[in-house]
């Protein structure tokens, strides 16, 4: 094994995404289930997203071994390859282990021996993340608020309070899925490796409910991470969703809500990646979200079925009537849509940047 192509290959995908993964024997062993000695020294060509004729002037491949190359990669969810939405030209692009590698070694759903030996390496590499970030707390939570958030919550279907008696676009899930023509299911990668790991969800029995996209769905059906499904059964899944109590979080072009979405993922707080990271301490939760759960004191039971739902762990009781930590909030709505007695509404508060900084340890 040469040492030096692997450290140069996780760095590389480390410096391909916005999380600061250390450099860990865990991550290499990681890459090695994943690539070979070859594709390890070939993929820090990718010092940005590129298309091909730049790959070709860093690359001393020739052309046919270039294309056995970047399909390879493709396939094996290292590299995504997708037309831009300007010039229809294919841009390749190097995938951090988050989100990335993660998301697609695991969306097909496979149970093999590599699949379980995958799950084991991920779980690690999460727990050496959040063993440096609790060493260097404030300078790691510093350097992630100038980072924009991933995700952006998309409330779960219901009336909104606001000065707008209509649910903006945006806010609206089944909008976000009937303007696209090509819609993707995957399996849920975040519910997978628990299942791998011999901890299956506590929230609910679906795994095929991570949806694709447009260009980005044509990619994961061409290369057998997921398939292709209707708007109606779109439509169903995320019914099924919102009934089981996930978060819908919605993922978007470069980072900015002011792109289309590429993704749609259904939520929990016992598997789904993001919720798993912040709660081991490893990062805070992030997200742009564009409402604020609000308690009617006066229709407030106390059944604590909120505090049950509430991903976020946001709610509590203050004398038998629910309180929600503003600062904690979400925006999600699964408090709200499962109050039995309609006691919490969501309010819009216009778009918003929630940093919850996770617990120190």
């Amino acid at each position: 094994m040469n040492e030096k192509i692997w450290q140069e290959a996780a760095k590389a995908s480390i410096a391909a995404g916005a999380i600061p993964i250390p450099v860990t024997g865990t991550l290499i062993e990681l890459l090695q289930t994943i690539m070979d000695e070859k594709e390890a020294e070939f993929i820090p060509v990718f010092t940005k997203p590129m298309n091909l004729k730049e790959i070709k002037e860093k690359s001393i491949l020739s052309d046919e071994a270039l294309d056995k190359m970047l399909d390879g990669l493709m396939r094996k969810g290292v590299v995504s390859g997708i037309p831009s939405k300007n010039t229809g030209t294919i841009v390749y692009r190097l995938l951090p282990p988050v989100p990335g590698l993660f998301e697609f070694t695991l969306m097909r759903g496979e149970k093999t021996e590599k699949e379980k030996k995958l799950a084991k390496l991920f779980d690690q590499v999460f727990k050496e993340l959040s063993d440096m970030v609790q060493g260097a707390y404030d300078p790691v939570m510093d350097f992630l608020k100038t980072v924009p958030p991933i995700t952006r919550v998309v409330p779960v279907e219901q009336e909104i309070k606001g000065a707008l008696d209509d649910v903006l676009p945006y806010e609206d899930v089944k909008k976000i899925i009937e303007k696209f023509d090509t819609i993707a299911i995957s399996t849920c990668y975040c519910r997978h490796e628990k299942d791998l790991l011999g901890k299956p969800c506590q929230v609910t029995k679906e795994r095929e409910n991570c949806f694709i996209f447009g260009q980005t769905a044509e990619f994961v059906i061409k290369y057998n991470f997921g398939k292709k499904i209707s708007k109606d059964e779109a439509l169903k899944i995320i019914a099924k969703a919102r009934e089981d109590g996930l978060v819908h979080k919605a993922f978007h072009a470069k980072q900015d809500i002011n792109n289309e979405e590429f993704a749609i993922c259904n939520c929990c707080k016992c598997c789904c990646g993001t919720f798993q990271i912040y709660y081991i301490g490893g990062a805070p939760m992030q997200s742009y979200t564009s409402c604020m759960a609000r308690v009617d004191s006066s229709e407030c039971t106390g059944c604590e079925a909120c505090i049950d739902m509430c991903p976020m762990e946001a709610i509590s009781l203050d004398d038998d009537i629910a309180v929600i930590d503003e600062k904690k909030c979400i925006g999600c709505g699964v408090c709200s849509y499962h109050c039995p007695v309609s006691a919490i509404k969501l309010e819009r508060t216009g778009m918003r940047n929630v940093f919850v900084p996770p617990a120190r340890r």
